[in-house]
């Protein structure tokens, strides 16, 4: 990894659209923004706020992910997701997470991401022999 991770955020926007909602076995429970996709974009900020830091053949894979949804957001609000790199011990990385409106910077959810760092190599080889059923 190269230096300067242990200081590394970095955020996504969006607006919460339909697909987004709370859904459970192709019907819609709820008409605002899901659990599920907080956990989705809570990964791609973390994933984003790390990338630029891995020296060449490096590569990831999530570990850890917890959310806790504090509030509800409709469809059609804007949402900021930032991620920020709280502790770096060996190869393994945690992001903080936080979801918020953009409009009124409401929190939405928070939580931590978690992603182990490997070698390129070893993470295919850990890839080509997983489990299949």
């Amino acid at each position: 990894m190269k230096p300067g991770i242990e200081s590394a955020v970095a955020s996504i926007t969006f607006v919460v659209t339909s697909d987004m909602t709370a859904q459970l076995d192709g019907r819609e429970i709820h008409p605002v923004y899901g659990t599920f996709w907080a956990g989705y974009h809570s990964e791609v900020a973390a994933r984003r706020a790390i990338e630029p830091y891995f020296d060449e053949g490096e590569n990831a894979v999530g570990s850890a992910l917890s959310v806790n949804h504090k509030a509800m957001a409709a469809v059609g609000t804007s949402i900021e997701v930032v991620a920020r790199v709280t502790n770096v011990s060996g190869n393994r990385i945690v992001c903080s997470v936080q979801i918020l409106t953009c409009e009124t910077q409401s929190l939405l959810a928070e939580g931590t991401q978690e992603q182990v760092v490997l070698p390129d190599a070893k993470l295919q080889k850990l890839v080509a022999t997983a489990h299949t059923s």
